[in-house]
This record gives structure tokens, sequence and C-alpha cells, in this order.
């Protein structure tokens, strides 16, 4: 037996089995509330655009500043006659992929800067600067 109640709070009983009855209830603020999230989330990549740069230039310098330290110490212990160890090389390469990565986002900043209006909570073009703004966040997720 399927049932519907066409009010504001949606109700649905699926089906009547054994006497049993399965339900999904979804309200209209729990509708609103979702798709609110699904839209901050989206927004937040131009909003926070700004702040998500500025932690990606520090964290950048940071993961720099490691792999220099780590090749100076691999240089001198390779001086002494040891091998490179081939997970050394394999993260010694993942940070100058990145780095590459991050110069081709820095490039484009003042660009994808310029494009923010509203102090930051909107774009002259959301699509352009959605995309940017995901491929910063996900960058420094990395």
């Amino acid at each position: 037996v399927f049932f519907c109640f066409p009010l504001w709070n949606l109700c649905f009983c699926i089906s009547a089995v054994m006497g049993g009855c399965f339900s999904v209830s979804l309200s209209c603020d729990q509708v609103v509330n979702q798709v609110s999230q699904w839209l901050c989330v989206k927004e937040s990549y131009i909003h926070n655009l700004e702040e998500n740069l500025a932690a990606l230039e520090t964290t950048m310098e940071e993961l720099k500043a490691k792999r220099d330290d780590l090749s100076r110490r691999v240089e001198r212990e390779e001086n002494k006659g040891l091998r490179r160890v081939a997970q050394i090389q394999v993260r010694l390469t993942r940070v100058e992929t990145i780095e590459s990565q991050v110069d081709d986002l820095f490039s484009i900043k003042t660009t994808e800067l310029e494009r923010l209006c509203l102090c930051g909570f909107c774009s002259k073009s959301l699509k352009l600067s959605y995309r940017y703004g995901k491929r910063v966040f996900m960058m420094l997720k990395e």
C-alpha cells in the first residue's frame, strides 16, 4: 500500500508488510536545510577564495622548506656513499608536481580575484570563479 500526504511536511508510506509500515519522512525545513548546505559549500569556494589562496601560499612555503631540508639531508648522505631510496625520490617528484600546479593557480590569481564582487560573496563569472576556487581548495587539501 502506498500513501502520500501532500502537505508541507512530505510523508510517504512506501509499503505495508506484515502489518508494518516503512516510511520516509522529509519536512520542508529539512529540504531547505539540505539545499542551503549544498549551496553554502558551493559558494564557499568563491567566498573563501582569498583565505584559501593565503593558506595555500603559506602551506606551499612550508612544503618547499621541508623539501629543501630533505634534499640537503639526502645529498649529504649520498656524499657519504649511501644511495637514495626510491620512496624519497617519489616524494621529491610529488612536491615538484604540486609546486607546478600551485604556480599555475597563482599565475591567474590576480585575474580571479578581480572577478570577485560584493565583498567576495559573488563573482562576475560564477562558473569560472567556482572552478578556480574549487581547484584552490582541492590543492590546499592535497
